[in-house]
C-alpha cells in the first residue's frame, strides 16, 4: 500500500521495465516518484519492489526513446528530462558480444554497452592482452559483405562450423554437447597446445572459461589458410567505392554501443584503424603482433592493397614460413622472447625499428612499377573437342593482359590482347596435384568467354624466395611481413566518396595517418595531397554534415561524406593527430580527455 503522503500534487507513475532472467517474476513496474528525485534514488525504489535477491550492481537506466544511459545516478529526474511519457529500461551493462578478430576466428565476451567504444576497446584489449589499444576500434560490416555471407551460407551444403572462442563465466546456450571446449570433456588434456598453440586437431574451438595467460597464446599464433575456393566466395573489393565500403561502418568512439544500435550477441569486427603501430616490441606484443601480421595478410589475400609480382613473392614466402612453424613444434611464440638477455631483446628490438641486419635484400624490388610477365599456358575451352593448350608469353599491364608467341616478340604486336574491365576471375587451384591456375570469365557483346591461365613455376619461385627468410623466427618473419606492407604505395590509406564544395561530381578522399589525397573515382590518380603537418584547424558543421579544413598559405577545403558518417573521417583525422602525440617517455595511460577533443568534432 502507498501512504496518502505520498500522492503530493508533483507526483507522478513512470513505467520501468526490468530486464531480468526470472520468468515467474513480473518484468514492468509502476513507480510512483517526483521530478525532485534523483536516478540513484529510482534504482533504489526499484529494486525494493522487484523483490529478487541477487547483485544488482551492473544494472542501469536506459531511456529507449532518447537511446541514451541514466548514468549520473545523483543527477534528478527533472534534471534528466524524463517525464511520465518516458520507458525506462533497468538492464545489465555488460553484454555479450561477438568479435571477429584479423586472424578471421571470433571470440564471445562480455563487453561494456553503456562505456564510450574508446573505453570498451580498452578493456577488450586487456581481456585478449593486445597493448596500445587506442590503434584498434570496433567495426560494423558492410550491407554487401553481409549479402555475399548469407548467399554463400545460402548454397552451401552443409553447415558452415565457426571459431568461437568464448570468454565469459557461465557456458554459452547454443553449445550443444557435440561443440568441444578448449579442453576436453572427458580428458583433461588440452585440444590445443598451451605452450606453442599449435591444434592438436582442426576443430572448432569453444572455450567456458576466460581467456588466460596458458591459453593466451591461441591468439599470437597464425593459423593455415583457407581453400582457394573458401578465398573466392569472400568479398574483395574490386574498385575504389567497393574499399570504400569496407570503411564505412566504424563506430563512434564517443558513444556507447547500446546508443549505436548495436544488440547483445551481436558481431562486430575488432581491427586496426589507425596504422601507426608505436612501439611493436617482440617481447610484450606477441598477440598484437599476430593479430597487425594477419590482418595485413588478409588484406594482400583480399586484394584490398596492390603489390607488384616481386612484392607478392616476398609475402608468400612470409606467409609460408610463418604458417610452417604455427604448425611446426618448432614454433617460436612470446614464451621463449620472455628469456632473451634484455640487452639481447633490445637489440633485436632496435634492428627491427630500423630495418636493418640481415635482410637479405628481400625488400629490395619492391617500388617497382606494377606489371606481370612470364610463361602461361593457355587453355580455351571448346565445343565437341578437346581443351586447346599452349604456352605464350603474358604481359599484364593496366587492365588488360596481353600475350605473345614468346618473350623475343614481346615487343611486338600481340597475338590477342584481353581486357580485364568487369571481368570475373576464379582461383583453379589444387595444391596436393601441383596446379596452380586462374580462370577468367571475361565480358562479350553475347555473354561471356571462359579463358584458364595455368602456371609451370609459380610455386617454385615462392619457394626460392622463402629460401631468404628459412632461418627467421616466427614472430621476425610477422614483423618482416608487416614491413612489406609498410612499404607498399597504399598502404594506411582508408577510402571515402566525397563531395568537395564548389564540385559537381565525387571524389575519394584517402586518408592516411600522415596526409588527405583527393582521388579521381573514375581514373584513380590522385589529384592533390593535404598534409596534417600543414593544418591549422578542422571542424564540422553538423546543420549540413560538412567537414571543413584549414591548412597554411590560406588553403582551405570543404566536403561532404557520402559513403559514411562525417564523423567517422573527422575522428580518423583527429585519431591520427592524436597518435602522433605519444611518446616512450609517457606513461602507460592515455588522456582519453585529449582523444576525445580532437576527434568529437567542436572547433
Amino acid at each position: 500500500m502507498i501512504s496518502p503522503s505520498e500522492y503530493g500534487s508533483h507526483s507522478w507513475e513512470l513505467l520501468v521495465t526490468v530486464d531480468h532472467q526470472h520468468e515467474e517474476v513480473q518484468k514492468e513496474f509502476l513507480l510512483q516518484v517526483t521530478g525532485d528525485l534523483h536516478i540513484g534514488g529510482v534504482m533504489l525504489k526499484l529494486v525494493e519492489q522487484i523483490k529478487i535477491p541477487q547483485d544488482w550492481s551492473d544494472y542501469a537506466l536506459w531511456w529507449e526513446q532518447k537511446k541514451c544511459w541514466l548514468l549520473k545516478t545523483h543527477w534528478t529526474l527533472d534534471k534528466c528530462g524524463v517525464q511520465a511519457d518516458a520507458k525506462l529500461i533497468f538492464t545489465t551493462q555488460h553484454k555479450m558480444l561477438r568479435l571477429r578478430l584479423p586472424n578471421m576466428r571470433t571470440v564471445r565476451l562480455k563487453v561494456s554497452f553503456s562505456s564510450v567504444v574508446f573505453k570498451a576497446v580498452s578493456d577488450i584489449c586487456k581481456i585478449l592482452n593486445i597493448r596500445r589499444s587506442e590503434e584498434l576500434s570496433l567495426l560494423k560490416q558492410s550491407e554487401d559483405v553481409l549479402k555475399k555471407k548469407k548467399k554463400k551460407d545460402k548454397n552451401s551444403k552443409e553447415p558452415a562450423t565457426e571459431d568461437i572462442l568464448n570468454l565469459c563465466d557461465s557456458p554459452v546456450s547454443s553449445a550443444s554437447s557435440g561443440s568441444p571446449s578448449l579442453y576436453s570433456k572427458t580428458m583433461t588434456t588440452p585440444l590445443y597446445d598451451p605452450t606453442s598453440g599449435t591444434p592438436a586437431s582442426t576443430i572448432t574451438w569453444l572455450s567456458d572459461s576466460p581467456l588466460t595467460e596458458q591459453n593466451c597464446s591461441i591468439l599470437a599464433f597464425s593459423y593455415p589458410n583457407c581453400s582457394p575456393e573458401t578465398l573466392a566466395e569472400m568479398y574483395q573489393p574490386r574498385t575504389l567505392a567497393d574499399k570504400a565500403k569496407l570503411n564505412s561502418g566504424w563506430l563512434d568512439s564517443s558513444r556507447s554501443l547500446m546508443e549505436q544500435g548495436i544488440l547483445e550477441e551481436d558481431q562486430l569486427l575488432l581491427r586496426f584503424k589507425y596504422y601507426t603501430f608505436f612501439d611493436l616490441n617482440p617481447k610484450y606484443d606477441a598477440v598484437r603482433i599476430n593479430l597487425i601480421y594477419e590482418q595485413a595478410r588478409w588484406a594482400i589475400l583480399l586484394e584490398e592493397i596492390d603489390c607488384t609480382e616481386e612484392e607478392m613473392l616476398i609475402f608468400a614466402a612470409l606467409q609460408y614460413h610463418v604458417s610452417k612453424l604455427s604448425l611446426s613444434s618448432e614454433a617460436q611464440d612470446f614464451t621463449h622472447e620472455s628469456e632473451v638477455d634484455e640487452v639481447e631483446a633490445a637489440l633485436s628490438n632496435l634492428e627491427v625499428t630500423l630495418e636493418g641486419g640481415n635482410t637479405n635484400n628481400i625488400l629490395e624490388d619492391i617500388t617497382d612499377i606494377p606489371k606481370l610477365a612470364d610463361n602461361l599456358r593457355l587453355v580455351r575451352p571448346r565445343k565437341l573437342s578437346l581443351k586447346a593448350i599452349k604456352q605464350y608469353w603474358f604481359v599484364f599491364k593496366d587492365t588488360s593482359v596481353s600475350y605473345f608467341k614468346n618473350k623475343e616478340s614481346s615487343q611486338g604486336e600481340p597475338i590477342e590482347k584481353l581486357n580485364l574491365k568487369g571481368c570475373e576471375v576464379v582461383p583453379d587451384v589444387n595444391v596436393a596435384a601441383k596446379k596452380f591456375g586462374i580462370k577468367l570469365l571475361i565480358p562479350v557483346a553475347d555473354g561471356m568467354n571462359e579463358v584458364y591461365l595455368r602456371c609451370e613455376n609459380l610455386a617454385a619461385r615462392i619457394l626460392e624466395a622463402h629460401q631468404n627468410v628459412s632461418q627467421m623466427p616466427s614472430v621476425e618473419a610477422k614483423l618482416r611481413f608487416i614491413q612489406a606492407w609498410q612499404s607498399l604505395p597504399e598502404f594506411g590509406l582508408s577510402y571515402y566518396i566525397v563531395r568537395f564544395k564548389g564540385s559537381k561530381k565525387d571524389d575519394v578522399l584517402g586518408v592516411s595517418y600522415n596526409r588527405l589525397i583527393r582521388i579521381d573515382m573514375a581514373t584513380g590518380d590522385p589529384i592533390t595531397t593535404w598534409r596534417f603537418s600543414n593544418m591549422k584547424q578542422w571542424n564540422v558543421n553538423w546543420e549540413i554534415r560538412q567537414v571543413a579544413i584549414e591548412f597554411d598559405q590560406n588553403v582551405s577545403i570543404a566536403f561532404t561524406c557520402l559513403s559514411a558518417d562525417c564523423k567517422i573521417i573527422h575522428e580518423y583525422i583527429g585519431g591520427y593527430i592524436f597518435l602522433s602525440t605519444r611518446s616512450k617517455d609517457q606513461n602507460e595511460t592515455l588522456d582519453e580527455d585529449l582523444f576525445h577533443k580532437l576527434t568529437g568534432g567542436q572547433e
